[in-house]
């Protein structure tokens, strides 16, 4: 045991986690290059002038790639999961370095009794796992047992701690950070467990009428210069595509139809279940329905379930006979009928079934893939995506403009191509580019720096704005209005209102962590109603597409016996919650303040 945990730590070693708030994991000893430009062509990116090189980055994601497959080893590793964990390989590589260079310029260090305490009291993840007991759970006892062995080797660990504990400080660092004061953990715990009913008045804001014309376009033009920053367009790119489908063709077909004829073969109709050789054991093996691991068994189905074809068959069988094998539109099928029976007028049918897609094969995708390289090659040499894929019997497609992680107008969500329209400059063709679907060859048209979007562009948006805004500071006239009216000595809210010719509206039960008056959660009008007492008639209120007028008819404290009981979880939940805010704040500060290139596609 003690020589795979060994292993493991090295392999552990290679992988960097970044999982703040419960702990950073970041393992430093990443195979970067600092300073200089030695083979700067061929890393994948830098972080500060730390070059990334293609080793590291490899070696990230295929460890990420192993963890994936271990933990879901039936599912397939689709191209879009792929993408998924190069791109997590990307974040962690660039999360090691900034986290490292932080620990750097703090001046936290490690000495050897920390590393010994380590060790000693609350080993790593990594390490706990081999000491576990029935249940699952981190076998101390034996753990300090491996530890007093003397013929043990422990380098390896130790190692790990080394890189650990820096980490293990730095988080130390951050959470010392936050501090949750009294008066936060009293009013959360009043907004979950106050509870209160109200009367309100509803000003709708949609039914204000508003004086004048409208805003005018002096008044649109200053407001876009005041709010000109919302209006600003990130970069965006024009990329011209080339897409070869990888689809199935006629040669796939009988491949499938050859080997699921094999199949069929070997198939002893009248055997058990339980036998090497009947339909419920092939079934188990070959089928790619969700019904294989029962032997293919469907229950009873009706013909809207199940391929025309394979219900034509069945109506030809009797219990017991397996079908030959039958071209359906998404693959082929076998099918073995157990039963029949009618239902309001409707043939159900019980069967067993093996069922096999229909996938391009590896000739196909292969000559796919050549004749997608043969385009690329074409139009890198002429600098001519649209003359090589006019020679090679292709359409090309121009975008629309997209911006940094979005789809690809008229081609779909792709990340490599997307990533590649910002990588490369304008007329550079990418490599190919592929997913489970299709083939890629690209060229970046052009790119537009961000920028104001044009007031032309947004006037009618703001005239929108101006009007909401006026509506509601009508709706807010109105209801300050009947505010006065209402808080008047001797006045009656009720009569008031009528006198307004406004409805009283009454709640239900509610606290400012529930939903009231058809608003969600926390909402404006809860917590306006929880800062006042019972008597009090509070208001305007905008929430929603309302602007509120409140009066609080009553309200029951939370038992304080009880809240005393919830204080420590709260505070505790609390804490969490804004360590969790000031981290991601604290790392996008980190972000922000560097020079990071992904250089990932730029050589594509």
């Amino acid at each position: 045991m003690m020589k795979a945990m060994r292993e493991n730590t090295k392999i552990i070693l290679w992988i960097v986690v970044v999982a703040f708030i419960i702990t950073i994991f970041a393992v430093w000893g990443l195979d970067l290059q600092t300073g200089g430009m030695t083979q700067q062509q061929n890393n994948v990116g830098t972080v500060d002038g730390i070059a990334i090189t293609p080793q590291a980055y490899q070696a990230i994601y295929t460890q990420l790639s192993q963890q994936y497959r271990a933990n879901s080893p039936s599912a397939d590793l689709t191209s879009a999961q792929q993408e998924m964990l190069r791109q997590q390989a990307w974040d962690n590589i660039v999360s090691n370095v900034l986290t490292g260079r932080e620990v750097e310029r703090l001046g936290i260090t490690v000495t050897d009794e920390e590393v010994l305490n380590m060790i000693r009291s609350s080993p790593p993840p990594e390490v706990q796992q081999y000491f576990q007991d029935a249940q699952g759970n981190f076998d101390f006892a034996a753990y300090q047992q491996a530890l007093n062995n003397p013929e043990a080797d422990w380098t390896s660990v130790e190692q790990l701690v080394r890189q650990r504990v820096p980490v293990v400080k730095l988080n130390q660092y951050l959470m010392a950070q936050v501090h949750v004061s009294q008066s936060e953990i009293t009013r959360a715990l009043q907004e979950e467990h106050a509870k209160m009913l109200a009367e309100y008045v509803a000003f709708p804001i949609e039914e204000e009428a508003v004086e004048g014309s409208g805003p005018t376009d002096e008044d649109v033009a200053a407001y876009y210069q005041a709010h000109i920053t919302e209006y600003q367009s990130p970069e965006q790119a024009v990329l011209d595509v080339v897409r070869l489908p990888i689809a199935p063709t006629a040669s796939d077909r009988d491949d499938l139809i050859y080997g699921a004829t094999a199949i069929r073969e070997d198939i002893r109709p009248g055997a058990s279940p339980d036998d090497k050789d009947s339909f419920a054991s092939f079934a188990k093996a070959y089928s790619e329905s969700h019904t294989a691991s029962v032997g293919g068994e469907t229950g009873f189905v009706g013909a809207a379930q199940r391929d025309p074809a394979v219900i034509a068959a069945l109506s030809t069988h009797k219990p017991g006979e397996v079908s030959p094998v039958i071209s359906t539109a998404d693959g082929v099928a076998i099918v073995q009928l157990i039963a029949t029976k009618k239902e309001r007028g409707e043939t159900l049918y019980n069967l067993r079934e093996i069922t096999m897609k229909l996938k391009a094969g590896s000739a196909t995708v292969d000559s796919l893939s050549l004749k997608a390289q043969d385009l690329q090659q074409a139009a890198t040499e002429s600098g001519d995506l649209a003359a090589a894929a006019n020679a090679h019997g292709l359409e090309i497609v121009t975008s629309q403009p997209f911006a940094k992680g979005m789809p690809v107008p008229g081609v779909g969500y792709v990340p490599a191509l997307s990533r590649f329209g910002f990588a490369g400059a304008p007329g550079a063709i990418s490599g190919v580019i592929a997913d489970d679907n299709n083939f890629y060859v690209a060229r970046v048209q052009s790119r537009t720096p961000a920028a104001a979007r044009p007031l032309a562009e947004v006037s009618a948006t703001i005239k929108n704005t101006l009007e909401r805004e006026a509506k509601t500071e009508a709706a807010r006239r109105d209801a300050r209005a009947f505010l006065r009216s209402a808080v008047a000595p001797e006045a009656s809210f009720g009569k008031v209102a009528e006198q307004y010719g406004h409805d009283v509206a009454k709640t239900d039960s509610f606290s400012v962590a529930t939903p009231v008056a058809g608003l969600p959660p926390y909402s404006a009008f809860a917590r306006a109603a929880l800062a006042g007492q019972p008597g009090d008639v509070v208001g305007p209120v905008a929430s929603g597409n309302m602007v509120y007028v409140i009066k609080i008819t009553a309200r029951n404290e939370p038992d304080a016996a009880a809240m005393s009981t919830k204080v420590a979880a709260m505070r505790d939940r609390l804490y969490q919650q804004k360590v969790q805010n000031y981290v991601v704040y604290w790392f996008n500060q980190l972000k922000e303040n560097s020079k990071i290139e992904d250089l990932r596609d730029a050589q594509s």
